[in-house]
C-alpha cells in the first residue's frame, strides 16, 4: 500500500468514526429538528395538556381540539383579570381564535418559545366570557 492509499484510508476511517460520534450525540425523540408534539384538550369548561413545562429554543407542534359544545379559544399569556383580558392580549404569546375553535373543531399550531417564563408567569387559557371563570386556565412553565 503507497503512502498515499494510507493516508485516504485513514482520513476515510476518521471521518467514519467522526460521523458515527455525531449521530450518536443527536437528540433523541424528536430527532433532525423535529418538534414535539403537544396535545391540548378543551372541553366545557376545563383545558387538560399533555405537557405544562417547556423549553425556550425547542419547537412545538400542538394539537388543540375542542371536545367541547361551544367555541374555545386557546391563548397562551400572562394571567389576566378576565375584566381586562383583552387589553392583555398584547401580550399573548400565542393565540388561536374561537372561529378556528368551534365545538369539535382540532387545530395545529407550530410554537417556539423564546424567552424563559418562571411558574405563574404564563398561562394557557380561554377568555371567552365565562369560561375562564369557569376554570378554563392552566398555568405553564418555560424554562
Amino acid at each position: 500500500m503507497t503512502t498515499r492509499t494510507k493516508r485516504s484510508t485513514l482520513l476515510l476511517a476518521s471521518l467514519l468514526i467522526l460521523s458515527t460520534a455525531l449521530a450518536a450525540c443527536a437528540p433523541s425523540g424528536g430527532g433532525g429538528g423535529q418538534a414535539t408534539a403537544v396535545k391540548v384538550t378543551l372541553t366545557d369548561f376545563k383545558i387538560e395538556s399533555s405537557l405544562t413545562t417547556f423549553s425556550v429554543g425547542v419547537p412545538y407542534h400542538f394539537t388543540i381540539v375542542n371536545n367541547g359544545s361551544v367555541a374555545h379559544e386557546f391563548v397562551i399569556m400572562p394571567p389576566a383579570d378576565p375584566a381586562s383580558a383583552a387589553a392583555a392580549r398584547a401580550k399573548a404569546v400565542l393565540v388561536v381564535a374561537e372561529n378556528d375553535l368551534q365545538a369539535g373543531a382540532t387545530k395545529t399550531v407550530d410554537y417556539t418559545f423564546t424567552t424563559a417564563a418562571p411558574d405563574g408567569t404564563l398561562e394557557m387559557a380561554c377568555h371567552i366570557t365565562g369560561h375562564y371563570e369557569a376554570g378554563m386556565h392552566v398555568p405553564i412553565v418555560v424554562k
